[in-house]
């Protein structure tokens, strides 16, 4: 880049030496600087071309930063630092709109039992299989799927009731119970299942969004007290 700049100065520095005296070989003085402009000027569209080049690698890799910091590289689903953002999002947008906001808590039934069993491997394979079921089930691009951590995970359903809530947590056990991507269940004899909790509120600016979640969380736990391979919705009454 400097001898580029130091070219254009000793050129410039020869067109007012020209311009200055006049020399009788003008016209070829003239036909050397337009030639030494016209190279000048392909060096620059290199550069530029190369910068341009340089800048649209750096973009992409910028993105594929930022989607390393978002993804759990075992499931490809959002990861617990990434979820909470988009769930403290969500939440400052279901104040402000007074609209209702959701969660499932997702656990997979016995799977320290499994992982010992088969060993993490074959916990992995399961892991993921899983997890393709749940990004299949969830279509709205709205909801936000993540790994909780663990063989954990929680989905954050914007807008949407408890009821319909409900239909998609027992779409999720159906789904998970027709799965043939693990191995069957060291305890039940068939295919892994899940425990789902739910919690559904319409918050304001006096709720607590971690509260919400551990109701979720309660409600699971409900879930797992009461024979796993279920759902469990919180209710306020009875806590």
């Amino acid at each position: 880049m400097k001898s580029l700049y130091r070219s254009e100065e000793l050129v410039l520095e020869r067109a007012e030496k020209v311009l200055a005296s006049e020399p009788e070989n003008i016209i070829e003085e003239y036909q050397f600087l337009c030639d030494e402009y016209k190279k000048l000027l392909r060096q620059t569209k290199t550069l530029i071309r190369v910068a341009d080049l340089m800048q649209s690698d750096l973009k992409m890799l910028s993105e594929e930063l930022g989607k390393v910091s978002r993804i759990d590289e075992l499931t490809e689903l959002y990861n617990r630092r990434y979820f909470r953002e988009l769930f403290l999002q969500e939440w400052k947008l279901a104040v402000k709109e007074q609209k209702t906001l959701s969660a499932l808590m997702i656990d997979i039934d016995y799977f320290k039992k499994y992982n010992d069993t088969y060993g993490h491997l074959e916990g992995d394979q399961c892991l993921k299989a899983i997890s393709k079921v749940f990004q299949d089930t969830i279509r709205n691009p709205e909801d936000h799927v993540a790994r909780f951590g663990g063989e954990e995970f929680v989905i954050l359903l914007p807008g949407c009731k408890a009821e319909a809530a409900a239909c998609v947590g027992k779409k999720l056990i159906e789904n998970v119970d027709a799965l043939s991507g693990c191995k069957d269940s060291v305890l039940y004899g068939k295919n892994v299942t899940i425990s789902v909790g739910l919690a559904s509120v319409i918050p304001d600016k006096k709720s607590h969004m971690h509260d919400f979640l551990d109701q979720a969380d309660q409600a699971l736990y409900e879930s797992k007290a009461e024979g796993r391979h279920c759902l469990r919705i919180y209710d306020s009454s009875e806590n």
